[in-house]
């Protein structure tokens, strides 16, 4: 080997390792995402080229582009597969000019370069998301735990309101029943009214907390899909907004508290039917498999925020002006749906609509 050509492959080996240096930086950054950290990336892949000037670096993942600089209709290439956890998800390539260059522009030593460099960047991007599904799964954690809290905390307060209310109520009643004055008899209707209110709220309370005795029956869900729907008919025609019911081929039966099992149909379709505008459809459909049936609510209103999806089912949290709403109804649904054994997910999207899917056990 002549000193030019020696020379010539220590600059390339140089290259090569100031490239995997600022990979490692890429990926040390804490501030920035996958996304910043893959942009990052092809920007500073050409350097460690032949010719970095006339480089235009590529990425692909999941058929997300990222590129260096805009791409030549006709471009030479080399591309190398990028695979994480043994499936393909994308590449990266070094594109020339096709006007200023062949395919013999690329040196046998650029062919392990992309090769090495693509097995970095697979580290990076499985290192990323682990990161990120750590997250999620911490958050769902303190999300959790939050509820448990919760559920105890309003368990107490359930208590602590229920005898009092009651005592209200009672001696309101008695007020009403002895009294002949009419202006006392509104006023004491308007207590009566408030204090059932109130004990309402408090049964809300305590379904979230799951301290309401459950009734577990077997029982006919489409029975009780229908008869929720029959009862919110006039709710949801004066909303101007039709709720639509696919029902399965036959009869669901499940071993189910009716109420419990109700209140869950009523929250989510009442919050469907504020979500939506006149004009609207909300759709109602139910499936089962050999041990867990299903259901779905799907509306087509304002849709969830971003901000908002990690705070729905918290108790007392509501988007709805101050007295139009207690923030326990999502609440609720999530304590009785936890109680049955069951699940619930949701899909929403702004200016689009909400999906919120309910699956129970059978027994």
């Amino acid at each position: 080997m002549s000193n030019d050509q020696l020379i010539d492959t220590l600059n390339e080996r140089i290259k090569e390792l100031s490239c995997l240096y600022k990979l490692s930086n890429i990926s040390a950054n804490i501030n920035l995402n996958l996304e910043d950290k893959l942009q990052a990336i092809v920007q500073s892949l050409p350097d460690a080229w032949r010719h970095p000037k006339h480089v235009i670096a590529e990425l692909n993942l999941d058929s997300k582009f990222f590129f260096s600089d805009h791409l030549p209709q006709k471009h030479v290439s080399q591309k190398y597969i990028l695979k994480i956890d043994d499936v393909d998800r994308g590449y990266i390539a070094i594109h020339y000019d096709a006007n200023l260059y062949n395919e013999s522009v690329f040196l046998p030593e650029e062919v392990t370069l992309i090769k090495t460099l693509a097995q970095e960047i697979n580290k990076i991007i499985a290192l990323s998301e682990q990161k990120e599904r750590e997250e999620m799964l911490q958050k769902k954690f303190e999300h959790s735990d939050r509820l448990v809290i919760l559920g105890e905390l309003t368990a107490g307060i359930a208590h602590e309101l229920n005898t009092p209310l009651g005592n209200i109520l009672g001696y309101a009643q008695l007020i009403q029943e002895h009294n002949a004055d009419h202006q006392i008899a509104q006023d004491t209707e308007k207590i009566i009214n408030s204090a059932i209110h109130s004990r309402e709220i408090v049964k809300k309370l305590m379904f979230f907390s799951c301290e309401m005795p459950q009734q577990m029956q077997k029982v006919s869900i489409n029975s009780l899909i229908t008869e929720a729907l029959n009862l919110l008919k006039f709710t949801s025609k004066n909303a101007g907004v039709e709720i639509i019911f696919s029902e399965s081929s036959r009869d669901i039966m499940a071993k189910v508290d009716p109420v419990q099992f109700t209140q869950v149909i009523f929250n989510l379709l009442i919050n469907a039917i504020h979500s939506s505008s006149a004009g609207q459809s909300i759709f109602v459909f139910i499936e089962n498999n050999t041990s867990t049936f299903s259901l779905t609510i799907k509306d087509e209103g304002h849709g969830i925020k971003d901000s908002l999806k990690d705070k729905i089912f918290e108790p007392f949290f509501t988007t709805k002006p101050t007295g139009e709403g207690s923030g326990l109804g999502l609440s609720v649904v999530h304590g009785i749906v936890k109680s049955h054994g069951g699940e619930i997910s949701f899909v929403s999207k702004e200016n689009t609509g909400t999906s919120f899917e309910v699956t129970f056990p059978l027994n």
